[in-house]
């Protein structure tokens, strides 16, 4: 007999996606044929995880080449069951028109109430609970699970390779990474608490490496500014691929983050993480915080 088919789908950004994937280890895979389906060039995040894990990239900022991509796929596939945790509103669509017969999701936006048949009711606006929490409590009521009560989290194993630390002269926990930048999702701290953080760093004679992309400039100018030039200073903004990132934060002595896709990647490989939050309710670590062996939260102060 063939096992049902899955399609679990959350096209979304980097923190989210790692909320979510470790979900379907609840799903017996003797038992169900699971797929993922995520956001266009999060392929590579998904194939970090020390499960393997079959995906679709979808592009939801393209929706007309996406829809179709989908939809041939829903025909060849012909799936039993269709999760969706977060998507735009022409997947749901296709999920319909495709007349799949158990399609479970977050029943909140519009389309979720015409194209879902099995949506679960949730306030996440609340932030009673982690975001894994509540995709795992949709997953439960769609194949009928009972809770469980082990700790499940994304796994990412450390990498053996070291040639990055090599590369720049480092050694494993002898420096400290600070990634200051972040999609503006919540919020973070200024940059001149960053540069004081730095600075008391840089005091205790660490090593500090800088990382981020093109988009973290807005968060980078002034400590670029400051210290570009250090001689303890590490700039590897833009220099590294996502393995690189990987490997360069396993190996440090600890990772300063805030609540960003970066903080859960660092929890997953297993590094010590320091992670800036804000007290602001739908930006709680309650809800978003990175699930890792050694994870500390800092709140910032808004009063």
């Amino acid at each position: 007999m063939n096992k049902p088919k899955v399609l679990l789908i959350r096209l979304d950004k980097i923190g989210d996606l790692i909320c979510t994937l470790p979900v379907d280890q609840v799903l017996d895979p003797e038992q169900y044929d699971v797929t993922w389906a995520v956001q266009k060039g999060l392929g590579s995040v998904v194939n970090l995880g020390d499960k393997s894990r079959k995906f679709l990239e979808l592009d939801k900022a393209d929706a007309k080449i996406s829809a179709a991509r989908l939809r041939d796929f829903l025909k060849s596939e012909n799936f039993d069951y269709a999760v969706s945790f977060q998507c735009p509103w022409w997947v749901n669509f296709e999920l319909f028109k495709a007349g799949i017969k158990h399609r479970a999701g977050v029943k909140s936006q519009w389309h979720s109430f015409l194209f879902l048949n099995e949506a679960v009711r949730q306030r996440r606006s609340l932030a009673e609970k982690h975001e894994f929490d509540y995709n795992l409590e949709i997953v439960l009521k769609t194949f009928g699970l009972k809770q469980t009560k082990e700790f499940i989290q994304f796994r990412i194993d450390k990498p053996k390779q070291k040639d990055l630390l090599f590369k720049y002269n480092l050694s494993e926990n002898d420096y400290v990474v600070v990634h200051p930048g972040m999609s503006g999702s919540a919020l973070n701290w200024p940059q001149s608490s960053y540069i004081d953080y730095i600075q008391k760093l840089l005091d205790q004679n660490k090593k500090v490496v800088i990382t981020g992309t093109d988009s973290d400039e807005p968060y980078l100018t002034e400590i670029k500014k400051k210290y570009a030039d250090h001689a303890q200073v590490l700039w590897l903004q833009s220099k590294l691929n996502l393995n690189e990132l990987v490997q360069l934060l396993a190996y440090a002595d600890y990772v300063v983050v805030p609540s960003t896709g970066v903080a859960h990647i660092a929890a997953s490989v297993g590094a010590k993480v320091k992670a800036i939050f804000s007290p602001v309710r739908v930006h709680h670590p309650k809800r978003w915080a990175p699930r890792g062996s050694d994870v500390e939260i800092w709140m910032i102060n808004v009063s």
